[in-house]
């Protein structure tokens, strides 16, 4: 049996689409909270049918569903609600706040944190056999060149979200209750089958939604803007119907055989940033107007900072490389004409 908490995120809706179409997966409870529009059992169906998948009849009916907040104890869960079968429980949390910005850091850190802290204790009461904790590859913060599978200190963090998501992460590593495992994905995109978002809205598609903004904001204006990137930083992106099958394989082996704590979940660093920017700036017209090699800028224009303001998050990654150690099977690669087809079914839209 499995227990879900952040199901309704992007990750978590195909991973909770995935466990329900498998014929080997018995009941999966699914946290959720409702909102004043919707019922918890609503939002997950949602969620699912915004990741695009079709599932078997009857996999439905296999799904349990419990309304929680992760902020509250025990994540407003009670336990005796679990009930478990004679198969292995596996607690999957990636229930967790996406705010960067650092006016927003407490929320981030109650979500993120705390939640954390709650979902462990669930997993816990729930006599969970296995608490796997997805996490980011970016918890290395300001490190750069080979990350490895290891919790992280770095000497500083790009944004809140990241040093939330590292905290979290020690957080697991020291908990006394049942076994975990910490896998960290790297940027992922849609899925690899149709290459649409189904239902993201962030990392490579929240830039897309900038260079929109920015673009129907410039209108027929003639002034440019300097970039400051590293053209010729890699990343590391992966399809997320990739991400949940590699996220399975590696907890099917564990259960089997415990090896390690900390795994990436990750593609190859193969998109150069120079290529990712030319590629979409040439899509809205933009080639000429927004200006990428600038690695500094000492006299930024008014339009400049606005710019830069609105793509904080996203250029934090595209200065500094980083080549995540992989201890299972090399991540599948994402060249830079496979992302094309991934930006193209965004940008259509």
């Amino acid at each position: 049996m499995h227990i879900v908490t952040g199901a309704t995120g992007f990750v978590g809706s195909h991973l909770l689409a995935d466990l329900l179409s498998d014929p080997d997966t018995a009941e999966v409870y699914a946290l959720c909270r409702p909102t004043e529009e919707l019922s918890a059992r609503q939002r997950l169906l949602d969620a699912i049918a915004g990741a695009n998948r079709d599932l078997p009849v009857g996999a439905v009916e296999r799904l349990v569903v419990l309304e929680a907040d992760v902020t509250r104890p025990l994540c407003g869960v009670s336990p005796e609600r679990i009930t478990r079968g004679g198969d292995s429980c596996v607690f999957w949390h990636l229930g967790a706040s996406l705010q960067w910005r650092k006016g927003r850091r407490d929320e981030t850190f109650d979500t993120n944190v705390a939640g954390t802290r709650h979902a462990l204790e669930l997993a816990d009461r729930a006599a969970a056999d296995l608490f796997v904790y997805v996490s980011t590859a970016y918890t290395c913060g300001s490190l750069g060149g080979d990350i490895p599978e290891a919790l992280h200190r770095p000497a500083s963090f790009n944004n809140a979200y990241e040093e939330s998501k590292c905290a979290a992460e020690h957080l697991v590593a020291g908990f006394g209750g049942p076994r975990s495992l910490i896998l960290r994905p790297s940027i992922i995109v849609g899925s690899s089958t149709d290459y649409s978002a189904s239902g993201s809205y962030t990392g490579l598609y929240g830039y897309i939604s900038e260079l929109r903004r920015f673009n129907e904001m410039i209108g027929d204006s003639t002034d440019t803007v300097r970039l400051s990137t590293n053209r010729d930083t890699r990343l590391s992106f992966i399809a997320v119907d990739h991400v949940v099958q590699d996220m399975r394989s590696i907890v099917l082996a564990e259960l089997k055989a415990p090896q390690q704590t900390v795994y990436h979940v990750t593609g190859e660093s193969e998109c150069y940033v120079g290529e990712i920017l030319d590629y979409m700036l040439k899509l809205f017209g933009l080639q000429d107007r927004i200006l990428t090699d600038a690695e500094t800028i000492q006299d930024p224009t008014p339009l400049e900072r606005f710019f830069e303001k609105r793509v904080e998050f996203f250029v934090q990654y595209t200065r500094t490389e980083k080549r995540f150690v992989r201890s299972t099977s090399p991540g599948r690669s994402v060249l830079i004409n496979e992302l094309a087809k991934y930006i193209d079914a965004e940008v259509i839209l």
